[in-house]
C-alpha cells in the first residue's frame, strides 16, 4: 500500500476530477476501512474537515470507530469536490446543512463562484465499508450492510415488527434460515434506501407504511458496448404517498462482502427506465478504481446499467 511520507497540499491533482453525473446517471464511491492504513493520511483527512467534524471525530475514544467515523466524513467532502465545472472546488470548502428530518445536504449556497444543476448525495456505513452515492436533479438514498449481518432476535419476529404484511407473507414462505436471513437484510437496505431518498428517514416513514415489490421485466438488447450488465428484474415500491413508477432500485452485491441498495426518482414515469450507474473504490486523495462491470460489483435485483469508465 502506497502511503505519504510528508504533508501534501490538497490540489486539483489530489482529486481526479470528473464532470457531473448526467441526469438518470447514479455514481457509487466506496472505501473499505480495514484498506486505509497511512497515518499521515488519515491525518490529511482530519484537515479537510470543519472544526464541528473535527470535535465530533475527536470525540470517540475507540480508534477503530475514530477512524471510520473520520473516513465517512472525508469520503464525502472527496467525492462531492471531485465534480467540477468551471472552477476546481476545495472540499475544505463545502458547506452542509441538514432538512427537516435531519437528512444531510450540501449549502450550495456557501460554496463561492459555483453554478451547477442540483447534485445530489447520501451516505452509509458499516464497521467494514463505507459508501457515498451522487445525483443530479434526483434525490438519492443508499444503504449498505454487511452480507455476514446477524439479526439479534428472531428473523420473523423482527419482520413482523417492521415489514408490511406481504413483505412477512414472503419472508415466512422461505424454510432455509440462511436464505431468510440474506433476503430480509436484502429488503432491509431497499427500504432504508427508499425512506433516505424521500429525505425523511426511517421515523417519518415507517417501514410498515409501504411494500417492496419483485417482478420480471424484458430484457434490454442494448448494443452500447460501454454497458457492462443489465438484469431482467424491476424492484418497485407500492405506497399511498407516492404513484408507482416514482422511484427506481439498485439492488448489489458489492465486494463480495456487502449488499448494497440504491433509490432515486424516475424521470419517466411511463416506461421502467434502468439506472445507468458507474461505481468507484477508493481510498480518498490515494487512489481510485472503476470497479463498474467487474465481477466485485454484481446486480441482484433492479433495472441497471453498469457503465465501464471511458477516458
Amino acid at each position: 500500500m502506497r502511503c505519504f511520507n510528508s504533508h501534501f497540499p490538497l490540489s486539483s491533482q489530489s482529486l481526479h476530477p470528473l464532470p457531473l453525473p448526467p441526469r438518470g446517471e447514479t455514481h457509487l464511491w466506496y472505501v473499505i476501512p480495514d484498506e486505509v492504513k497511512c497515518s499521515s493520511l488519515l491525518k490529511q483527512y482530519l484537515e479537510i474537515l470543519s472544526p464541528c467534524e473535527k470535535q465530533s471525530v475527536l470525540s470517540f475514544c475507540d480508534s477503530e470507530l475514530r477512524k471510520k467515523a473520520l473516513l465517512a466524513r472525508a469520503l464525502v467532502r472527496t467525492t462531492i469536490a471531485r465534480y467540477q465545472t468551471n472552477s476546481y472546488v476545495d472540499p475544505r470548502s463545502l458547506k452542509f446543512k441538514k432538512n427537516s428530518y435531519g437528512k444531510p445536504e450540501v449549502d450550495w449556497q456557501q460554496v463561492p463562484d459555483v453554478s451547477w444543476p442540483p447534485l445530489h448525495f447520501n451516505l452509509s456505513h458499516t464497521s467494514s465499508l463505507i459508501a457515498c452515492g451522487i445525483t443530479t436533479y434526483s434525490p438519492i438514498g443508499i444503504d449498505v450492510e454487511d452480507k455476514k449481518r446477524t439479526i439479534k432476535n428472531d428473523v420473523m419476529s423482527f419482520a413482523r415488527r417492521f415489514f408490511s404484511p406481504h413483505e412477512v407473507e414472503h419472508l415466512a414462505s422461505i424454510l432455509d434460515s440462511e436464505i431468510q436471513r440474506r433476503e430480509f437484510i436484502k429488503l432491509w437496505t431497499l427500504k432504508e434506501a427508499y425512506v433516505k431518498a424521500l429525505g425523511r428517514g426511517f421515523s417519518a416513514s415507517p417501514f410498515k407504511t409501504f411494500r417492496i415489490l419483485f417482478k420480471p421485466s424484458s430484457k434490454n438488447t442494448s448494443s452500447i458496448p460501454e454497458i457492462a450488465d443489465l438484469t431482467e428484474s424491476e424492484i418497485t415500491v407500492e405506497s399511498s404517498e407516492f404513484p408507482n413508477g416514482q422511484w427506481r432500485f439498485a439492488l448489489l452485491d458489492l465486494a463480495n462482502t456487502h449488499y448494497a441498495s440504491i433509490c432515486t426518482e424516475n424521470f419517466n414515469e411511463e416506461t421502467s427506465s434502468p439506472m445507468a450507474l458507474r461505481v468507484w473504490k477508493t481510498i480518498p486523495l490515494l487512489e481510485d478504481l472503476c470497479m463498474s462491470g467487474t465481477p466485485s460489483i454484481i446486480t441482484i435485483g433492479g433495472l441497471v446499467k453498469q457503465l465501464k469508465w471511458i477516458k
